[in-house]
């Protein structure tokens, strides 16, 4: 059971916050009050302080809002503090390199991952960038990678969270046909995405471990499933080169 928020009204201005996505950058005032349930007068007021902070701006050109400046500044505050990025992107721009495919990095985040990290060659103008976007672990190389290596109890917590949803003819929609999948993860040490989550792009990914041995995130390739699939066994061996590498800085 979700415990109840004991501020209310910081709870709907989160909620507001939250609203802004990689895929839905910008929303007007009746947008996010449908969204949300909230009455327009309320939204009203709470994206104006936001915007008198700096927190959120309009848009000239649409009318709409769009989140501002200052929520940017206050995420170099906190990769400044975490050291991650450092200690994560010259790995994965090499890795990145040297296979002339797409790689990302996510943590958890609940029941879902989150891609921190994004490294695009140049030929993958195609590509949509993730970095900032959250998605489900049972159907994605990343987000298996993670759930086969989390520690029991927050595995099987995460797992129950898992909507199970059918996005291709290879999603996996069973939890016991998933375990089984997990399993077989942490035997051959690496996971697949065999077009689970979109049709046509296959990816390979690993668990990544802070130096001390404790999960951290995991590292993934992307990229169409022929080429991908010619090579998954050299991208998993890279994969786990590269992730040691960030184990060390860490």
């Amino acid at each position: 059971m979700t415990e109840e928020a004991k501020v209310k009204t910081l709870k709907k201005s989160l909620d507001i916050l939250e609203c802004f996505t990689i895929a839905v950058p910008e929303l007007g005032i009746s947008e996010i009050s449908e969204r949300l349930g909230l009455y327009k007068s309320n939204v009203h007021n709470i994206i104006s302080t936001y915007e008198q902070r700096g927190y959120i701006e309009r848009n000239p050109e649409t009318g709409k809002y769009r989140l501002g400046t200052k929520i940017l500044e206050l995420s170099y505050i906190i990769n400044a503090n975490l050291g991650l990025h450092n200690a994560i992107h010259p790995p994965m721009s090499a890795l990145s390199g040297e296979i002339n495919e797409v790689v990302y990095f996510a943590v958890p985040k609940g029941p879902r991952v989150m891609y921190l990290e994004g490294v695009y060659p140049v030929n993958s103008f195609n590509a949509r960038s993730m970095v900032g976007e959250t998605a489900e672990m049972y159907c994605t190389s990343i987000g298996k990678a993670i759930l086969a290596y989390l520690p029991p109890d927050q595995a099987i917590k995460a797992i129950s969270e898992q909507s199970m949803i059918k996005h291709t003819a290879n999603t996996i929609t069973e939890r016991g046909a998933l375990l089984d999948e997990l399993e077989a993860i942490r035997k051959r040490g690496y996971s697949i995405d065999n077009m689970e989550h979109e049709f046509g792009i296959k990816c390979v990914g690993v668990p990544v471990f802070r130096r001390g041995g404790s999960l951290l995130g995991a590292m993934s390739v992307s990229g169409p499933s022929p080429r991908v699939e010619e090579k998954i066994e050299e991208y998993a061996a890279k994969l786990h080169a590269y992730s040691q590498k960030i184990s060390l800085r860490t």
